[in-house]
């Protein structure tokens, strides 16, 4: 029996048993976080597609046959998908089968502001050895998103996320995009690509049957220009989880008039105020309070309906269930330090078992 049909078997089983997280090969089908979506925060959002009612459940079970070793690909985007027409830059792939359990989740990192080629980041380097599969996505980050322009903000990186004309201002009045442009359709190609190259990592496994991507086992995560995409991502697909490292940001609160050097008076996105296809109580935070943007990521993260109040670092697990945790720090992606390591298996949800990574 191949690989995929060894698993048709165990398929009745998960799909009964999703909600109490059947477990297979030690890979949890449940996602995470509860199905209905968060309270809304403004006004009702432009032309949104629904959000689905609820997750997808896997077709089939996680099957990592692949040596118990770090392994790591880099390959253009275009190789992926030879429809890609811009932003042809490298994209990274990693899975480490040493992993006391491996988890099911894929995790996409996105970097900071100027960034063009995918990484793998802090936030990959952490969660690498805690089971999870990552993909650095070539997404297109660099474009000045600081304009005083309260659509532009969310038009702008739904357009990175879609590879669909969403603006024509400031700089994407010259940046012709296709749908292989865009972040969705870069994840699904490099999963077929490299389930196509590399099946013994088991890529495919973030598939449905028809080829799509199935994004309640994705985590999206970032810092910076990355932390705002992350949740944004995520407002339009339903996602697992999104992790924000010095952000999410796309507002200018907190500072006098002009004082921030692009905006005279408060700019809040609007994409704040859509409805979000993944319900509200997955998205996750850190912000330092020595970072001169803390105040704006207090802002976006209260206009979004974040789960909890500000929690301060220093309280310790489980940060009085809060998503919204500050940090001693400025602006980083921290998770490469051990002081932080209970805190970021808390934000990425990793499993007790991988919580020290690999022994």
């Amino acid at each position: 029996m191949t690989r995929r049909g060894s698993h048709l078997l165990s398929m009745g089983v998960c799909a009964v048993a999703i909600a109490a997280g059947c477990r297979t090969n030690g890979a949890s089908s449940a996602g995470s976080g509860a199905a209905a979506g968060g309270a809304e925060t403004g006004a009702p959002p432009r032309a949104e597609p629904a959000a689905p009612a609820a997750d997808t459940p896997p077709w089939r079970a996680l099957n990592v046959t692949a040596p118990r070793m770090r392994l790591t690909h880099n390959f253009l985007a275009s190789a992926a998908d030879p429809a890609v027409s811009f932003n042809d830059n490298n994209e990274v792939a990693a899975v480490d089968p040493r992993a006391p359990r491996m988890a099911g989740k894929l995790v996409l990192p996105f970097g900071g502001l100027g960034s063009k080629a995918g990484t793998l980041g802090n936030e990959g380097a952490f969660v690498l050895p805690r089971g999870y599969h990552v993909l650095g996505i070539a997404a297109y980050e660099a474009y000045n998103v600081l304009h005083c322009d309260a659509d532009f903000f969310g038009d702008a990186r739904r357009q990175v996320f879609e590879g669909v004309p969403r603006t024509t201002k400031y700089e994407f009045a010259s940046i012709k995009m296709v749908p292989s442009d865009g972040v969705a359709k870069r994840t699904q190609m490099a999963l077929k690509y490299l389930d196509r190259m590399f099946p013994a990592e088991d890529w495919g496994y973030f598939l449905n049957q028809d080829g799509t991507v199935r994004w309640n086992d994705v985590i999206v995560t970032g810092i910076s220009h990355g932390a705002s995409n992350a949740p944004r991502f995520a407002m339009l697909a339903r996602v697992w989880r999104s992790v924000s490292f010095a952000g999410p940001r796309d507002n200018s609160s907190g500072t006098t008039p002009g004082g921030n050097g692009y905006c005279p008076e408060l700019v809040s996105a609007t994409w704040f105020t859509e409805k979000p296809a993944t319900p509200i109580d997955r998205f996750y935070a850190l912000t330092g309070v020595a970072d001169a943007q803390h105040p704006q990521h207090l802002f976006a993260m209260d206009k979004l309906g974040y789960s909890g109040q500000p929690v301060d670092m220093a309280a310790g697990p489980p940060w009085n269930d809060s998503h919204r945790i500050n940090g001693p720090g400025g602006h980083q992606s921290p998770c490469n330090d051990p002081a932080y390591t209970a805190l970021c298996n808390y934000l990425f949800g990793v499993d007790p078992a991988n919580a020290a990574g690999i022994p």
